[in-house]
């Protein structure tokens, strides 16, 4: 056995000082730990280091800075306790960030050759709040009401690749993990990455509310706006707390779009600016066969269920008279596909990367299909999943697609033990699906790299 000093290690923002809290621990005193397992993190904050700031300041956005670490060798951890300073100082940042400061020592039967194990790997966490007013600093990793999240991690001279998460809960879990915070990922992926996730609510993302934002003016969205004013202004008397919240929020998310996003990011290397994801993470499960169309404004929403009862009466009643239900065929939902896959292609240069879905339960008890209309999909789920697989396959003879296949991963491992809604996964089947998100990731990344160099 032998004893590694853990060392914070460098960490720079161009033109400002960092500044963190005192340590937050997730592990015990003695504790055995993995490699790359998060064992604690601290709150940061950002101060400019001159006189006067040219342009914006970064990360303006972005109200929750956190950083994560985890050694890089397993062990057993004795931690400083001198770190957790207890009360507002584990929450407001009040040390100089040190890259010479211990924050544990590691036991380790490992042989430690290689160089830089004595610094730990560093998570940086950053949160969009859907209000400034949504700050719960004491609740943990990435705490508060976040329109956007994302973690990144990359040693000195490392550029991350980025995922962009905009599937329902089926592929949210599986990137932001237990504790929201993309853990799992970060410990599951050694190369230099960054998870970006953007929840369901109040939208849920599919293939044409995509498409509508990627082509929104700005003259279009003030008409969106404007129409959504009106509704709360005539409805002043009926209006409640809940109508304006939801409001503010649907506006936040149909704003702009988050394909385009691109993202500021700080390592040991100093601060740089990534473009828009390289990946884009979608689900099949996202894509309803009934979808809201703006009547006289032509957008489509798409608001899952347990989601619609947190608007109020004023909005619920906007949602009933102002949009038609549209009905979309399998036809409709792959030409959507292809039209996004080939809209991003231009834009970005973003490759999709799709969860596909369970096409059966295993219990299903039907010994006849006779007595059911064609399309059987519309009143069969079980068919309908199959359907969407197979069109999912055929778009990718002509698009270049990775697919997450969620049905033969369920298959394999029992779907009826890890996926018994069809839907929702258990953490076993969850970390198969990271895997092969990873997987898919590390195939875009290879071509990038090779470009580079070239």
């Amino acid at each position: 056995m032998s004893s590694l000093a853990l060392h914070l290690g460098p960490l720079s923002v161009d033109g400002h000082k960092i500044f963190r809290s005192g340590v937050h621990w997730l592990c015990a005193q003695g504790e055995e730990v993995r490699a790359n397992q998060v064992i604690g993190f601290c709150n940061i904050s950002l101060q400019p280091s001159g006189l006067r700031l040219s342009g914006p300041p970064p990360f303006a956005e972005e109200q929750e800075l956190q950083i994560a670490f985890a050694p890089r060798l397993p062990g057993r951890i004795f931690i400083n306790s001198d770190l957790l300073r207890g009360g507002y100082l584990s929450m407001h940042s009040v040390e100089t960030w040190n890259a010479d400061d211990i924050v544990a020592h590691l036991e380790t039967g490992v042989e430690v050759e290689q160089e830089g194990v004595g610094k730990v790997r560093l998570l940086m966490l950053a949160g969009r709040r859907m209000t400034g007013l949504a700050d719960l600093q004491h609740a943990g990793l990435l705490p508060s009401w976040h329109g956007r999240s994302r973690g990144w991690w990359c040693d000195e001279g490392e550029t991350p690749i980025s995922l962009l998460s905009l599937g329902v809960c089926d592929a949210a879990g599986v990137v932001t993990g237990d504790k929201g915070a993309f853990l799992e990922t970060f410990e599951a992926a050694s190369q230099a990455a960054q998870m970006v996730y953007v929840p369901d609510h109040p939208i849920a993302y599919t293939t044409q509310l995509l498409l509508d934002q990627l082509s929104r003016t700005p003259a279009q969205y003030k008409a969106i706006a404007a129409d959504i004013q009106a509704v709360l202004t005539e409805a002043a008397a009926t209006s409640s707390p809940d109508d304006l919240v939801f409001a503010g929020t649907l506006l936040q998310a149909l704003q702009r779009s988050p394909i385009t996003d691109s993202y500021p990011i700080f390592s040991a290397s100093g601060s740089v600016r990534l473009a828009p994801a390289e990946a884009i993470l979608l689900s099949l499960v996202a894509e309803p066969q009934t979808i809201l169309r703006h009547k006289k404004l032509g957008y489509h929403l798409n608001i899952l269920r347990h989601y619609q009862t947190a608007a109020g009466p004023a909005i619920r009643e906007w949602l009933g008279s102002a949009f038609e239900a549209v009905k979309r065929s399998l036809d409709d939902i792959r030409s959507d596909y292809e039209k996004l896959i080939d809209t991003v292609a231009r834009t970005t240069g973003a490759k999709l990367v799709i969860i596909n879905r369970m096409s059966t339960q295993g219990h299903e008890d039907i010994s006849s299909y006779a007595p059911f209309d064609a399309p059987m999909s519309n009143t069969l789920a079980n068919i309908a999943a199959k359907e969407m697989n197979l069109m999912l396959h055929d778009i990718a003879e002509t698009r270049d697609i990775a697919i997450i296949d969620v049905d033969a991963i369920a298959a394999e491992i029992g779907g009826a033990e890890h996926l018994p809604d069809a839907v929702h996964q258990s953490g076993p089947m969850q970390a198969i699906l990271r895997n092969e998100i990873l997987r898919a990731l590390e195939e875009i990344r290879t071509p990038l790299l090779s470009g580079a160099a070239a």
